[in-house]
Parts: C-alpha cells; structure tokens; sequence
C-alpha cells in the first residue's frame, strides 16, 4: 500500500469514529510491546481493562468534536479558529478518567488522535482526500489553536496528573500561577509544545507538523503490513523501530536518559535480527518486555505506543484492513 495518490477509504464521522476506536484497540493489544500494559500485561495498579473502558469512554467526545467540525464550511482561514481542541481534551481526559480506577490511561493517546481526528473532519468536510490534504489540515488545527485551548490542555493534564510535558521554566504545570501567565502572555497551543518540544516527543509532534508518525512510522508499519500481511507483527515491529530511533520521554522523565538511551540500544538490536518476525526477535522483545516490567512502569516506553496509535490510525484511515 502506497500513500502517494492515496484516498481516504472513509465515507463518514462513524467510519471516523471506528478508525479512532479501533486504533486505540490496535496499540493496547498488541504483543509484546516491550514495556506497556498489553494483552498479557498489567501493572500494579493499572490494568488491561483500565484501558478498555478509558478508549471505550472517549468515543462519544471523539463523536461530539468531530461532529461540531463538520458543521463548519472551511471557506475561510478562520474557520479553523473554532475547533476548540482543548475543550476537547478536557473533556475526554474527565471521562476517560471517570469510567475507570486505573489513573491516567490515555491522555497521550487522546493528544495525539485529537488533531489527526480533527484534521480529517476536515477532509470529510471539504471533499479533499489526499494524505497531503490531511497534513495541510493537521497543521492549520494546531497553528490556529488559541490561549484557550492551552488553558484546557493544562486543565486536562492536571486532572490525569501524568508529569505533563516535563518541567519547564515559566509555564510549570504544577505551578498554579501558570495559568495566568499564560493568559497575559497570549501562549497558545503551538507555542507551549514548542517550549517542552526538546523534552517530549508529543510535544515535538505538535510542533513539527506529527513528522514522526507522517514520515517514519507510517511508511514503515505499511511496508511491513504488506509484507507480512500480520497486524500484531507490524504494530509490535514499528513500535520496536520509532522506540530504536527516538529515546521515549516518559521513560526519560521518570528514570532518566540513560535508561531511555539503553531501551532504544536494545530495540535496534532485537530490528537487527528481524523483531519479532524471526523467532530469535521474538525471544529477545519477550525478554526485554520481562526486563523492563520488573521497574513496574517505570521502564514504560508509553509516549511510543501513543505515537503508534497515531501511525494506526493514519493507516486505517487509508484503507488498511486485516
């Protein structure tokens, strides 16, 4: 499956909101995701199940946003002003954390399938279909959003209570004052992730253009899915390679880079002879997967498998079905 020239296979907001879902599903089943919670994984206080309910619990705010975008026309460059993605986020965090004791399940999940929904609203909307219509989308719902909606996401990172983007020097989110600052300031959405963007690979997304997804895990899950013809196996050897090139921020954040450092040494070494494709790739994600479950989270490579949801998402999207 090639993207260039490619149409989207979907025809509604309900194809959409399957895509959403099922993306979600994808990313939390698969096996064996070095590190994550997945379909033979729990943690000590978060488990499989904490997940289900959470993606089940956000579908209806995933539905609600991307039905107030298509009663938008699109005409004007300010249209794009309304989408209002941080109210959005807040919304979904509330209930995301609502249906379910496990704490913060998704909230990266949620900022990474928010503006891909969004933007592909938009190409339902328009009639434009192209994968270049959906990035051009994708970079004008990030680049319009407002204080406000910077406002929401600090809002929605408070109430799951994940570490946020990292510690940055003004605009703290544990600091209370932050809020204001950001209101005088005029910070919106773009620039606050620009300034956590060396720290956070979300954040890094939000400022450049989700080019991690575009043009590394999306061309390679497709290459694999078409070689193989196995979902799990492509989801589980992309998630190895974006894990190898990029160290993953939440692992840096909660046991430093050095960590984060030898978890992308050892997923390029398990790429090396195949991933899990070849039997011994298989024995050594199985191993590193026990490795890291031992530190019970702490060795969690999350903001990658909310990066997968993304390349996931995109994919179906334009047609991939197992």
């Amino acid at each position: 499956m090639s993207l260039k020239g490619t149409n989207f296979s979907i025809k509604s907001v309900d194809d959409l909101i399957r895509c959403l879902s099922l993306a979600s599903l994808l990313e939390l089943g698969a096996w064996p995701k070095p590190g994550n919670i997945h379909r033979t994984r729990d943690f000590e206080r978060t488990r499989f199940e904490h997940f289900l309910a959470g993606i089940t619990a956000i579908q209806p705010n995933f539905r609600e946003f991307c039905e107030n975008i298509m009663q938008t026309s699109f005409k004007n460059e300010g249209d794009f002003e309304r989408i209002r993605i941080g109210k959005f986020f807040k919304k979904a965090a509330e209930e995301m954390m609502k249906w379910q004791r496990g704490g913060n399940v998704l909230l990266g999940h949620i900022l990474i399938l928010a503006p891909l929904a969004a933007a592909s609203a938009i190409c339902l909307k328009t009639k434009k279909f192209y994968i270049t219509d959906l990035r051009k989308n994708l970079i004008k719902v990030i680049d319009n959003a407002s204080v406000d909606d910077t406002i929401n996401l600090f809002k929605a990172i408070r109430l799951c209570n994940p570490g946020g983007l990292g510690t940055i020097e003004k605009y703290d989110i544990n600091n209370e004052g932050s809020l204001n600052e950001i209101i005088s300031d005029n910070i919106k959405l773009k620039k606050i992730f620009e300034l956590s963007k060396e720290r956070d690979l979300i954040s890094s997304e939000y400022y450049n253009g989700f080019t991690i997804i575009f043009d590394e895990g999306l061309p390679y899950f497709l290459k694999l899915f078409n070689q193989n013809n196995d979902i799990n196996l492509s989801i589980v050897n992309t998630y190895l390679k974006l894990l190898a090139s990029h160290p993953d921020s939440l692992v840096i954040r909660k046991s430093g880079l050095e960590s984060a450092l030898n978890i992308s040494k050892k997923a390029l070494s398990i790429l090396e002879v195949g991933g899990i494709s070849s039997e011994k790739g298989l024995k050594l994600t199985i191993q590193l997967d026990n490795d890291l479950q031992i530190k019970k989270g702490k060795l969690n490579p999350g903001t990658t498998a909310d990066l997968i949801s993304g390349v996931i998402f995109c994919a179906l999207l334009f047609g991939l079905r197992f």
